[in-house]
């Protein structure tokens, strides 16, 4: 099936700073934008692709799920393989909307997107054309947050489980052997702030003479 394409939108989806694929409903790829060409769709160890060549030759351009299973670092061959075979259970690419967080390497690192497929409607006729607009967003540096702070809890947690507390005048000593107070180690280590107080055993035991008082209101 052919279909016709205003200059105003081949602009737009070329101009587009998501990398874009469309794909067919056997997950071949149709057609891509630049910013694609010049990234994710550039092969893991080969040569940077000729852009204009592949947009006039579609036969070319990979298969979409081989194209994920290739270019997934190996510790992530789990992950991307439940992915694959999730979307190998879809009949047809345009049949629902998905979102997924994928994991690429690149340039000998790991970088995230997150691939958003959206079915191709003909808004004329409301028909599906079983073509799917599959955009990805380069999510790496919110990954790489996500991590540091689950790395960060994860050390509070160590922390918390290994304090070692004195019996007597129940001070906690710190990583380099100093003995701190509790709320000193916890100003230091936490954003609690402390207000002081006094509990009623110890205004009986340092007060005795409000003990009386105390009661009553007890």
């Amino acid at each position: 099936m052919s279909f016709t394409v205003t200059e105003l939108e081949r602009l737009s989806f070329q101009s587009m700073r998501h990398q874009l694929v469309i794909v067919d409903q056997h997950w071949n790829i149709r057609s891509c934008n630049e910013a694609w060409l010049q990234d994710l769709g550039q092969h893991r160890n080969g040569p940077k692709p000729h852009s204009s060549a592949n947009r006039r030759h579609p036969e070319k351009l990979p298969h979409y799920l081989q194209w994920l299973r290739s270019s997934a670092p190996q510790e992530e061959s789990i992950r991307i393989t439940a992915i694959i075979r999730h979307l190998q259970h879809i009949r047809q690419a345009a049949e629902s909307s998905i979102a997924y967080e994928i994991p690429v390497h690149r340039d000998a690192k790991k970088r995230w997107f997150r691939m958003e497929l959206t079915p191709l409607i003909q808004t004329s006729v409301s028909r599906c054309l079983d073509l799917s607009l599959i955009a990805h967003t380069d999510i790496t540096e919110h990954k790489q947050t996500e991590l540091q702070l689950k790395q960060a809890l994860a050390e509070v947690r160590t922390l918390r489980g290994m304090l070692p507390i004195c019996a007597v005048c129940k001070q906690i000593k710190d990583d380099q052997d100093h003995w701190n107070s509790i709320e000193s180690y916890l100003e230091k280590h936490t954003h609690a702030e402390f207000t002081h107080d006094i509990c009623p055993d110890c205004i009986r035991r340092l007060y005795p003479e409000y003990m009386n008082r105390l009661n009553r209101l007890s």
